[in-house]
């Protein structure tokens, strides 16, 4: 149920508009399962021809309730200045007793440059707007009772007193809302009766109080509890921009484009992130000591795959692996480089570190539009640059290529180290059967370009179709995509299914 007040004022060059409200929602799930066994057939189904219940029911409940008060303001004057506020208390059943409730707010600022008496009717200017806000968001990611103590009945069990119960989850009264703060600053820009199109965006958001497990001594009867621990920074910018080059009676040419640049940092960890990097650091060990020992791997070809980890300072896009110095000529044996400076040619778990980021540092879309008379055309195109790749299918086709089992890559026989004074990509083939743990001799920088869409359409001239054929409308159509794909990472296709291009033809009509 929602109820909401709604005020608004002019009067002289002021504008004001006032909201206020109040929101309440309430959920329930309830949930019976039984089951039943021993009937004589599919024919009789019903539950009164099962032979027995195997196990008694089991009943499930879940109820969250959510309660939010909110008010916001928007003011202008004469159309130049710009102001907007909003406020709001949000309380909800799923957090801790001590802190459902949670204030959250946003306000904005605004210029119109454009609309000052010295840029009015301007040719060159015709738009030129700043913009900057700030604001507060929160959000429920866990699931339901987690910040509630809960009991588990024993239902197999009947005491002089009736059944028992034991603890099965350790509350938290004071877990709170996941709470994101984040700033803008932002300018739209237009030039040249309305042919130049600019509009830039800069942002900043750190998000805190992330709700993580944290890991208990396990004397306490349990392992973790949930907790708001760990805090992550995203910094980025925007800009779109578009054009239009040319245009007189039978032509149209426009251009646009776009590029985004965001980096993520993570400020603060939690135990179980902590703990989540030790579980990857002993699951790589099995891998590890299989080699040592038996001069072999363990047949899970996942081993192979760099597992993302968590470090104060780094990225929740970074790629961890052992740094590498590549294959020693004079043994075929990968050389890598431990965290003190040490070389050695045994891959070690522990001295994993940062060798990539998959996030790039610029990314976007560019195209045009372009018509003559009747026809039109339209191409876009996407691209990506800055970040870096581990490039899995080079270690699973080449590195780790089972030469027994199949057909394999040539590459698998001509790149491999093969004798003492050979400079190599690959490891020596008499070690195929030890699996390539993660390396950064397999990180590359990922550069691509893809033409992802193209469109040419004809119009028929609308007098005669309408005169002759009674539409408003007929079109032809083509289009198509994957024309073009450059990348930096050589890229293998049609493994799983085959390499095609795609074209689509339509007519479309409107009577």
């Amino acid at each position: 149920t929602n109820a909401f007040l709604f005020y608004t004022r002019s009067f002289g060059k002021h504008n004001f508009n006032f909201s206020g409200g109040w929101e309440a929602a309430a959920s329930n799930l309830d949930n019976t399962s039984a089951h039943y066994r021993g009937f004589p057939s599919g024919e009789f189904n019903s539950l009164n021809y099962a032979a027995e219940v195997y196990k008694k029911p089991l009943r499930t409940e879940n109820t969250t309730r959510r309660v939010s008060a909110l008010g916001t303001m928007n003011y202008t004057w004469n159309d130049i200045y710009l102001a907007d506020a909003s406020v709001r208390f949000d309380g909800s059943s799923e957090f801790g007793a001590n802190q459902k409730w949670a204030p959250f707010f946003s306000g904005g600022l605004g210029v119109n440059i454009h609309n000052y008496d010295f840029l009015k009717g301007n040719a060159s200017i015709n738009r030129l707007k700043v913009r900057a806000s700030y604001g507060r968001t929160g959000k429920v990611n866990f699931p339901a009772y987690a910040a509630t103590t809960m009991y588990e009945s024993l239902f197999d069990e009947w005491y002089v007193t009736g059944y028992g119960v034991v603890l099965k989850a350790l509350g938290n009264n004071d877990l709170t809302w996941e709470k994101t703060d984040k700033f803008n600053f932002g300018l739209d820009a237009q030039f040249f009766n309305q042919r130049l199109t600019v509009e830039f965006k800069r942002r900043y958001e750190k998000t805190k109080d992330l709700i993580n497990d944290v890991t208990l001594s396990t004397t306490s009867g349990f392992s973790t509890y949930k907790n708001n621990m760990g805090e992550v920074e995203n910094k980025g910018l925007e800009l779109q921009v578009r054009a239009d080059v040319y245009r007189d009676r039978n032509w149209t040419v426009a251009l646009w484009g776009n590029m985004a640049h965001n980096k993520n940092k993570i400020l603060k960890i939690s135990d179980s992130q902590k703990a989540y990097n030790q579980r990857v650091t002993e699951y790589y060990k099995k891998a590890q000591q299989s080699q040592s020992i038996y001069d072999e791997s363990s047949s899970d070809a996942n081993y192979a795959i760099p597992i993302p980890q968590y470090a104060e300072g780094q990225s929740l896009t970074s790629i961890w692996a052992v740094r590498s110095l590549g294959i020693d000529p004079t043994t075929g044996k990968e050389l890598f480089l431990n965290r003190n400076g040490s070389v050695t040619d045994e891959w070690d778990a522990t001295q994993e570190v940062v060798v990539g980021n998959t996030e790039p540092k610029l990314n976007g879309s560019l195209g045009f539009n372009a018509s003559y008379k009747n026809w039109s055309l339209f191409a876009a195109f996407q691209y990506e640059f800055g970040g870096q790749e581990y490039n899995q299918t080079l270690v699973d086709r080449v590195e780790n290529a089972g030469i027994a089992y199949g057909n394999v890559d040539l590459r698998v026989l001509t790149d491999r180290w093969q004798k003492p004074g050979d400079v190599a990509q690959f490891k020596n083939i008499a070690d195929s059967k030890l699996t390539t743990l993660p390396t950064s001799r397999f990180v590359q920088d990922k550069k691509y370009i893809r033409l992802t869409a193209l469109t040419l359409s004809y119009d028929f001239n609308r007098e005669w179709i309408k005169k002759h054929l009674h539409m408003n409308m007929l079109r032809l159509e083509a289009s198509g995509s994957d024309f073009i794909n450059w990348n930096s990472i050589r890229q293998e296709r049609g493994l799983s299914y085959p390499k095609s291009w795609k074209i689509d033809f339509s007519l479309k009509a409107q009577f």
